[in-house]
């Protein structure tokens, strides 16, 4: 199993060397929401990047971040083969949509093994997040119905790191063992699946005020329904790829649009786009 230094280091060179070509900006109306950003990412992203606050006193701040292809598929073994490209991964995906978050949440069929870090990696975004107060590492959550195996993977075997598990009772049975032996890493427990905005409220008592939440589609699909989300980051790319009939909502969704950038040189035809839903409470 390799080490999390090992895989720090790793993650640090590949951001240090990526060749990345800024966004240009077509739509900026979110000089109301809170800005972020330091020289290097308002360069990178031609501006700043926009969070919404907390809905209220018992939720955290929650968003989604997505690619799409073009044809509108999310879907995909590789999320790289969508062809969100440079300045999607290093100054979005792994940088400003979790550079100010508390924890970062994705299903059990997105992190898989756990061979996964959800954290930032570009030195710049680095100490951004520190200027924020912020611990080098965003919580890491897990979202599993069934368990999931913690026996292998960096993520799940490595004490620097706050894990959070989000489960029912059958879940948490089936890794009793498991988290018996990993005491930093700590389950939260729902009555039955599906039951988020109890789920979310534990976080938020928790520490986590803010939530970037990565997939899979049929959570964000969850999130949403429930009225969770905020904000919504997501990259359209100019390739057709993904599984065919995989968007990130079967329905139509309801939102205002914030900011909208547009990729340049190896990227142009990328298209970015600040999305916020109205928060609707059951």
């Amino acid at each position: 199993m390799k080490s999390f230094a090992a895989f720090a280091a790793r993650k640090a060179a590949e951001a240090e060397r990526a060749a990345i070509d800024p966004f240009e900006t077509e739509i900026d109306c979110g000089r109301s929401l809170t800005a972020i950003g330091e020289e290097w990412s308002r360069r990178m992203f031609d501006g700043p990047f926009y969070l919404s606050a907390p809905p209220d006193a018992d939720l955290p701040a929650t968003s989604l971040v997505f690619v799409q292809s073009r044809d509108g598929n999310t879907g995909a073994k590789d999320p790289s083969t969508l062809g969100g490209g440079g300045a999607d991964t290093h100054v979005v995906y792994e940088g400003l949509s979790r550079v100010a978050a508390d924890a970062v949440l994705g299903g059990a069929g997105t992190i898989r093994r756990g061979d996964v870090v959800l954290s930032v990696w570009k030195r710049e975004l680095v100490s951004l997040r520190a200027s924020l107060g912020l611990p080098r590492h965003p919580v890491q959550i897990v979202a599993t119905n069934h368990g999931i195996d913690l026996t292998s993977g960096v993520m799940f075997n490595s004490p620097e790191l706050r894990v959070i598990v989000i489960t029912v009772p059958r879940g948490a049975e089936a890794m009793q063992t498991a988290l018996a032996a990993r005491p930093w890493i700590s389950v939260v427990t729902m009555d039955q699946p599906g039951n988020l905005r109890w789920a979310l409220t534990r976080l938020r008592e928790r520490g986590v005020l803010r939530l970037s939440c990565i997939g899979g589609r049929t959570m964000a699909a969850a999130l949403i329904d429930a009225g969770l989300v905020q904000d919504l980051y997501l990259t359209t790319s100019p390739k057709s790829a993904g599984e065919p009939g995989t968007p990130l909502y079967s329905k139509r969704l309801d939102t205002r649009e914030i900011v909208r950038k547009l990729g340049t040189g190896a990227d142009t035809g990328v298209v970015f786009q600040h999305l916020v839903l109205p928060t609707r409470f059951a």
